[in-house]
């Protein structure tokens, strides 16, 4: 599963170029997912090994970024843990592989939902209410099964 920090990036090196406008909203997403500046590095770097030696781009991807961006500062931070929870209890119905926890929860632990998602597994907490999971989440129900 790819972290939602490089497809950020994907977006703000559409064109093989980052503006600073770009720049300033790939920190928004850093810190929305709060990525330690190591973690930031090493997604970048390895992104960057990607990229042409010469663009001729100009910035471009700001749009779909800014996009990418205000899309998820509107559910984000206020349903991303319910939603992983909820997660995790579906997968647990259905029966999680060995395989599906350790990539979803190493995924979830990434951009700061480990907890939710284990405690939506393991019936820790308040039981899971059902709620709408955001495409964000697709490449997840894929791997769960659910």
């Amino acid at each position: 599963m790819k972290h939602p920090y490089t497809i950020g990036l994907e977006y703000g090196w559409g064109d093989d170029a980052l503006n600073v406008q770009g720049h300033n909203l790939l920190s928004k997403l850093s810190e929305m997912f709060h990525l330690s500046s190591k973690e930031r590095e090493e997604i970048e770097v390895e992104f960057n090994e990607t990229l042409p030696s010469i663009s001729q781009g100009v910035g471009a991807g700001k749009t779909a970024l800014k996009a990418y961006v205000s899309d998820l500062e509107n559910w984000f931070p206020s349903q991303g843990n319910r939603c992983a929870q909820y997660l995790g209890r579906m997968a647990l119905d259905v029966g999680m592989t060995k395989n599906g926890w350790k990539s979803v929860y190493s995924w979830m632990n990434s951009i700061g939902l480990g907890t939710s998602f284990a405690m939506g597994a393991w019936m820790e907490g308040d039981e899971s209410k059902e709620v709408e999971i955001p495409a964000f989440f697709d490449d997840v129900v894929a791997v769960l099964g659910v």
